[in-house]
């Protein structure tokens, strides 16, 4: 590996570890040796800081100076898109499109189509996402990616108001060959489609049924959420908007840390609307692993101010943070 290669490397994982800052530095030195890499460096290092424009600003710099590598303007086309700037994504996506090996155009189309959902340029982004599900590339792309598309596939299909389109979508994505395990993640924003799909239908308990088991494969979706609140339509003039911290008690080892050792204590974050602190944690615990639900209790509730002229919202999470594990007598600060 070249020195520039051993940097960039560096600065991902810089990156992955929750240091955009050192990412930053490395970028910056990158760029003084005129390696096109050191925008894309620095553009992910100023997004994870949060400061979108001066992540597009450096992008467009780097498109200016190394205009045929296209993963510098399907990064801009995404950050463009982020930022609400559709027709100037589009633009980035056709670039990258035009410079982007063959084996790579196919995920060029999927995140043009993604922009072009969030357009509501519908019909344009079935078209795009055409180009996706028939490319002969499709499969090396990798399982997970395969079940991203089905899913915006069905998302814009149940937002045309077409919920039978988006259930044969699904019933689809076993025809597609399974060389590896997909995604959690993504398979979780599938069935959580499939639940709006069947809520869109009429049916009733197989869109709770998929929502759950779209939480229960990653409860930090916030489609799977929002689908398991559209399954139950529940609102009630008593609710709360609440900010739960939660505690609870994992059921194994933690294979990285101590895997001969006891399972570790939890504790997490709920935001969640219901009428009571009793009904708020049966909402988690639908998030949570059945082998924890009995250990989860409330150790604080904090009230979140909701305006009176609105209408309370569905019953149900609204997000959650993450695990922080501990043994007894740790310090959790």
């Amino acid at each position: 590996m070249s020195e520039q290669d051993d940097l960039m490397a560096e600065a991902f994982a810089h990156l992955e570890a929750g240091d955009p800052e050192s990412a930053l530095e490395i970028g910056k030195r990158l760029e003084s040796m005129q390696y096109s890499g050191a925008y894309e460096v620095q553009a992910m290092a100023y997004a994870d800081m949060d400061d979108m424009e001066q992540a597009v600003s450096v992008l467009e710099a780097g498109v200016a100076h190394a205009p045929g590598v296209w993963l510098l303007w399907q990064l801009l086309g995404n950050y463009r898109s982020d930022l609400g700037r559709f027709p100037a994504a589009i633009e980035a996506y056709e670039a990258a499109g035009n410079c982007a090996p063959d084996e790579d155009v196919v995920i060029v189309d999927f995140n043009h189509a993604n922009a072009l959902t969030r357009h509501g340029d519908f019909t344009s982004a079935q078209t795009r996402l055409d180009r996706v599900l028939e490319s002969p590339h499709l499969a090396q792309a990798g399982r997970a990616f395969i079940e991203n598309a089905i899913a915006l596939r069905m998302h814009l299909f149940n937002a045309q108001g077409e919920p039978k389109a988006a259930i044969a979508t699904y019933e689809s994505l076993h025809q597609h060959e399974r060389d590896d395990e997909g995604s959690n993640v993504a398979m979780a924003d599938v069935l959580a489609e499939l639940s709006l799909a069947y809520k869109q239908s009429g049916d009733n308990d197989k869109a709770l049924a998929s929502a759950l088991e779209a939480v229960q494969l990653y409860k930090w979706s916030d489609t799977a959420l929002w689908a398991l609140r559209a399954a139950r339509d529940a609102q009630s003039d008593v609710a709360h908007v609440m900010h739960l911290i939660v505690e609870g008690q994992w059921y194994e080892p933690l294979e990285d840390e101590d895997p001969d050792g006891p399972p570790p204590a939890f504790v997490t974050t709920y935001d969640v609307v219901a009428e009571d602190e009793a009904e708020a944690l049966r909402l988690v615990a639908e998030c949570e692993p059945p082998q924890v639900r009995d250990s989860l209790r409330i150790a604080e509730t904090h009230p979140v101010e909701h305006d009176e002229e609105s209408p309370m919202p569905y019953k149900g999470v609204y997000a959650t943070g993450d695990y922080h594990m501990y043994q007894p007598g740790d310090d959790i600060d």
